[in-house]
């Protein structure tokens, strides 16, 4: 992490611990017997959600996922605003407990930012709902529209923390961050909200006459209901994921030197996207696309031309032309890719003057994945050995972009990867990096190279 990052870092956990030190913590002196073991059994669901949280790919970053939020939420509607931010720092530190090797700045950014979050949420659930919960489940009154604030108010800090955590430490914009944690259309952002209620329910159980405690047992099977429906949809996506990336690596292995072809053009092309500013359920389509630009190459009518070590005939030539056309017409049968990823597995050989294939399109005509696949393609076999030559140098392939501005490539889409990260980043997956441990120097081959550390949410 650079010195911005870690100052984010400790500058969060002194804002948690001076927010503690004035939260009005003899509000809980007033809480009944009945409504301090209530907030033992709200502090242990909360704690089983937190060490049964998974995590989820946001781009390159992992954030954690984790349903405590809902018994958490509970609580601020019952108990004063200390109790939930004690309840949120002890759930999440277990959290963090079971992530194995302790990292002090991981579990600082992490309680500090769900401490407050929560706090912040509970204040504005009391000084909106007209009562201050300072007796437990004796002063519950809900308001509605009160809860709707508490709502926005967690999630929009809990995401702004986070985002703001990742986006200094990777150098990328907050804006671009937040817009992949909320996921395409918010997508993960209304699977929050749309499970919120289910704390309302928790609170009007643990407040109706005779069930207190008990109560509250009656909410685990929603809970887990909710943490299944999260999990099932991360696993789903990862499923499809490791399958195309899997049948991709299966094609390529008919010919070594494209051996991750395919992966690293996925890579980059999501980097420009990103580096492009498109929004974010487009690039995931335009990484999606890139990831298949070659699946048309499975039939094996290509198998020999693909494998062959000597100059293509002209039939030849003409046969492996196909390749595109073939790989959008098999995408078309399957439902789950829309136009823009079929259209960009068409169109990634089309040349910005016109004179690529299928259809000899021209300009922005061209479909953008289509370009910035066609960009991606090109640089990773410029950066790549072949049977005939090995890798170019960077300052060729930057040479090679400028003379193929207007002609092969998008002009507007050569000056994003000049004076973008994605082009480096490319050089950087196909050099080895090294790792110092106690005064020694291992290599790690490009796949092999750590992602970085986490931090989740």
């Amino acid at each position: 992490m650079n010195r911005r990052t870690y100052a984010y870092v400790w500058l969060l956990f002194l804002a948690a611990v001076l927010v503690a030190a004035t939260a009005e913590w003899s509000q809980l002196r007033v809480l009944s017997n009945e409504d301090l073991l209530g907030l033992a059994v709200f502090t242990i669901l909360a704690i089983l959600a937190a060490i049964t949280g998974f995590d989820f790919s946001v781009g390159r970053h992992s954030v954690g996922s984790r349903i405590s939020f809902v018994p958490i939420f509970a609580a601020a509607l019952l108990f004063p605003p200390a109790a939930v931010m004690a309840l949120a720092a002890v759930s999440e530190a277990a959290g963090e407990a079971k992530k194995g090797p302790f990292k002090a700045w991981r579990a600082a950014v992490n309680i500090s930012q769900a401490s407050l979050a929560y706090y912040a949420a509970a204040l504005v659930y009391t000084s909106f709902s007209g009562h201050l919960n300072v007796a437990g489940v004796e002063s519950f009154k809900f308001s509605f529209p009160a809860f709707l604030l508490l709502v926005v108010t967690f999630f929009g800090l809990n995401y702004l923390f986070v985002s703001t955590f990742f986006a200094l430490r990777e150098g990328e914009s907050l804006f671009r961050i937040l817009a992949k944690a909320v996921g395409p259309k918010g997508g993960n952002l209304w699977y929050d909200i749309l499970a919120s209620p289910i704390a309302v329910i928790t609170a009007l159980l643990y407040s109706a006459p005779g069930l207190g405690v008990w109560g509250l047992l009656v909410v685990l099977l929603p809970l887990l209901l909710v943490r299944y429906s999260y999990k099932s949809k991360i696993e789903l996506q990862a499923a499809n994921r490791d399958l195309l990336t899997v049948l991709i690596k299966a094609i390529e292995t008919r010919d070594p030197y494209t051996s991750g072809h395919s992966v690293r053009v996925s890579q980059m092309a999501r980097a420009i996207a990103e580096d492009m500013g498109l929004p974010s359920r487009l690039i995931e389509k335009v990484e999606t696309a890139a990831l298949l630009h070659d699946i048309g190459k499975i039939e094996s009518l290509y198998a020999e031309i693909i494998s062959k070590d000597t100059s293509l005939t002209e039939r030849e030539r003409a046969v492996i032309k196909t390749h595109a056309t073939k790989g959008a017409e098999l995408l078309e049968n399957l439902t789950s890719f829309d136009a823009v990823i079929v259209q960009g597995v068409r169109h990634h050989h089309e040349r910005y003057d016109g004179t690529g294939y299928p259809h000899g399109l021209t300009g922005k005509a061209i479909p953008v994945a289509a370009r910035i696949i066609m960009m991606c393609d090109s640089i990773d076999a410029m950066l790549s050995d072949r049977p005939y030559r090995n890798a170019l140098p960077l300052a060729h392939v930057r040479t090679e972009m400028l003379r193929c501005s207007g002609t092969q490539f998008d002009p507007e889409l050569v000056d994003v990867v000049l004076k973008g990260r994605a082009l480096v980043r490319e050089v950087a997956r196909h050099e080895p990096t090294f790792e110092f441990r106690s005064g020694h120097e291992r290599q790690i081959a490009p796949a092999e190279a750590p992602a970085g550390q986490q931090a989740t949410a």
